[in-house]
């Protein structure tokens, strides 16, 4: 994966976050390393307090239901309360913090 076409993909993650109305997310994994091949998935932590009244199975069928990039989706969504608590004690999380890109709604 190249720049312009990691550029792209942050910006189509801009596009979906405003389509679904979400806060933030964070690209992590291969695609946010660039070393990503055609047919890696799409990591993203997807941080919104939309979230809240929504059990966890529900958050990621929303999530799918709106995804229209011909990427497979692995989302995280969490609220922002949830996203802070799991970021002092889980890994993934934590690599994601160091390592990601933060994406902010376009």
């Amino acid at each position: 994966m190249d720049k312009q076409q990691s550029q792209d993909l942050i910006e189509q993650i801009k596009e979906f976050l405003k389509a679904i109305d979400a806060q933030e997310a964070i690209l992590f994994g291969s695609r946010a390393r660039g070393d990503a091949i055609e047919t890696s998935d799409v990591d993203l932590i997807i941080i919104d307090d939309k979230f809240a009244d929504i059990p966890f199975p529900r958050r990621l069928i929303f999530l799918s239901e709106h995804w229209n990039l011909s990427y497979f989706l692995e989302a995280l969504p969490y609220t922002r309360k949830e996203f802070e608590k799991l970021a002092k004690t889980r890994g993934v999380i934590n690599d994601a913090i160091k390592h990601g890109i933060r994406i902010k709604a376009a």
